[in-house]
């Protein structure tokens, strides 16, 4: 894949080429395990790093700027610009513990892992392993394909303390929005998910996240998972994944 830069002026450009060059290494190899791995087959022909400001309103009109097609990837690597954006989720959130913590956990602990599992998620998409390709409008089981992905990439990138730290995070996220957000089925990913707020996006993230995260506990690996999720669609997908899974709230910490 090419790299190529939509940025305003040579500093930022000189500032992303120092990022993406640190970066290409440890890139070339996941690229490598994607295609061992994951039956990733054919990948985008170019990443476009650019700032938060242009993904989102002048490359696209999604509100994260991290997103996929066949042609190619926009991504910012700017982790201030990330840091600011996970830590929108918090508004309208009492101060507890609880939004101290992942107050905390954002304004320090992001890095470069933290980036390259954002692009790994993005690239992890084009696995042949999901149904008919991510972008191909179907709608059953996205939130499995998009907590999937998300799983393969962090478990790649993150250290075991940094996985454990960001799942920790996500479920208390999860918790604390719930009791506004938690009445949707995971089957309805994608249905309105662009359309609320950071909290609101994040949640269907990371609640699916966590729903492959306890299945790959249960089922002793990805693998596993992934095998069951063809059976579902060999016989006829006549029930929703979710309830094939038995997925049922509060998710759990897995053993």
């Amino acid at each position: 894949m090419r790299h190529l830069y939509a940025v305003e002026g040579e500093a930022q450009l000189r500032a992303y080429q120092a990022s993406v060059s640190l970066l290409q290494p440890r890139l070339e190899e996941y690229l490598h395990f994607l295609r061992t791995r994951y039956e990733v087959r054919s990948l985008p022909r170019a990443i476009v790093w650019t700032s938060a400001e242009a993904a989102t309103s002048l490359l696209g009109s999604i509100p994260v700027p991290a997103y996929t097609n066949d042609y190619r990837v926009v991504l910012t690597a700017d982790l201030s610009a990330w840091r600011d954006i996970y830590l929108r989720q918090l508004e309208g959130l009492p101060d507890a513990p609880e939004t101290r913590e992942i107050r905390a956990y954002y304004e320090t602990a992001l890095n470069e892992n933290h980036l390259l599992a954002i692009l790994g998620h993005e690239l992890a998409h084009h696995s042949e392993l999901f149904l008919d390709g991510f972008d191909s409008g179907r709608e059953a089981g996205v939130w499995f394909e998009e907590g999937m992905v998300e799983y393969i990439a962090r478990r790649y990138f993150l250290t075991p303390r940094e996985f454990a730290a960001e799942s920790h995070v996500n479920r208390l996220l999860v918790n604390l929005h719930s009791p506004r957000l938690g009445s949707c089925s995971l089957e309805e990913f994608g249905t309105s998910t662009y359309d609320g707020s950071y909290a609101a996006i994040f949640f269907e993230y990371w609640r699916s996240f966590l729903a492959v995260e306890s299945l790959t506990a249960r089922f002793g690996g990805v693998e596993a998972v992934f095998a069951s999720y063809r059976r579902w669609h060999e016989e006829g997908e006549r029930q929703p994944l979710a309830q094939w899974f038995s997925l049922e709230p509060p998710l759990k910490e897995p053993t």
